[in-house]
This record gives C-alpha cells, sequence and structure tokens, in this order.
C-alpha cells in the first residue's frame, strides 16, 4: 500500500467516524478541507486532487449504499454503537490491542465488528480480491472479535469487511478462537 492510499484510508475513516457520531447533520466534508488534511497528512501536492477524490467517492459511496447506510446507523437508531474503539485485553496470555472501526449491535441483538477497508480494484476478478481481502484480515478480524467478547460477553459477535469504494460488504466467519481473559 503506498503512502497516499493509507493517507486517503485515515482520513475515511476519520470522516466515517464523524457521520457516526453527528449523523447527516455532519454532511460531505468541503473539498477543501480534505484537500488541506490530505496535505497536513503528507500526501504530496501532485497527488491531493485524486487523493480527495478518492476520500470523497467513499464518503458517498457509504452514503448512497443500502449496506454502508446501515453500518453507519443512518436510517435506523443503533444501539451499543462505537466507532473507532480501541480496546485491550488478554489473549492466550498475551495482551493485544486493536482499534475497531465500527461495532454495533443490530436489530436481532448480534454484536457486529466491521473493519472499513478502502481499496480499490481495476479490471476483472473481483471475487476472488474480495476472498483474498478475506483471507487477509480474518486473523485481524478474529483478534477484534475476542476483544469484543471481553467487552461484550453476553452477545453473539460476527465480524465484516466493508469496501466503501467498491460498494461491497464481506462477512469474515471468525478463525477458531483462544482463551481469552479480562
Amino acid at each position: 500500500m503506498s503512502e497516499t492510499s493509507r493517507h486517503v484510508g485515515t482520513l475515511v475513516h476519520r470522516e466515517l467516524d464523524r457521520l457516526c457520531r453527528f449523523g447527516l447533520s455532519a454532511a460531505l466534508p468541503p473539498r477543501e478541507r480534505v484537500l488541506l488534511e490530505l496535505a497536513e497528512l503528507g500526501v504530496p501536492p501532485d497527488r491531493c486532487d485524486a487523493a480527495c477524490e478518492r476520500v470523497l467517492a467513499a464518503l458517498e459511496h457509504a452514503l448512497q449504499d443500502e449496506r454502508g447506510r446501515w453500518v453507519l446507523g443512518i436510517d435506523t437508531t443503533r444501539h451499543e454503537s462505537a466507532s473507532e474503539l480501541a480496546l485491550s485485553g488478554v489473549i492466550d496470555g498475551r495482551i493485544v490491542e486493536g482499534v475497531i472501526d465500527r461495532t454495533f449491535v443490530d436489530e436481532e441483538g448480534t454484536r457486529w465488528v466491521v473493519d472499513f477497508k478502502t481499496s480499490t480494484h481495476a479490471g476483472g476478478g473481483l471475487e476472488a480480491f474480495l476472498d483474498e481481502e478475506v483471507l487477509r484480515y480474518r486473523p485481524q478480524l478474529t483478534r477484534y472479535a475476542q476483544l469484543m467478547g471481553l467487552y461484550d460477553s453476553e452477545r453473539r459477535v460476527r465480524a465484516a469487511l466493508y469496501f466503501p469504494l467498491l460498494r461491497q460488504w464481506r462477512e469474515v466467519a471468525l478463525s477458531p478462537v483462544g482463551q481469552a481473559s479480562a
């Protein structure tokens, strides 16, 4: 991943967190502010315009996509939801930390752990790309689910990846879990 892509992801995460906290009243950030924040993060001037377009597209897609709106809690009241939730705990005798992009309890009482991905994919093979991303991030989401289990032990935890730029959602089957302790 390039530094510019990493900075785009940072800003998209920041803005999605803001949307989760303030809803549609937060609106999309003005282009000028996005350009300024990208420059402050270290995006080279010759890449700022394209990076800005990616940030704004990711936010627009999330707000237009039915699944994106569901994850963000735009059309419904979310209970026990949080964005950018930092957790730590002991798993398999080791201290583990993580920052969960989005978590909430759905209408059926299931706790969701969602990781936002600002990946792009050009050309064919989108399904294969998404399958690879699921495999790549399964260990991370399993750790997050374990940490969430320490935080909210009463609920079933499910995990997913959400790709706002691609308008794609992939539930991630969690790996067998180790022993977690508070």
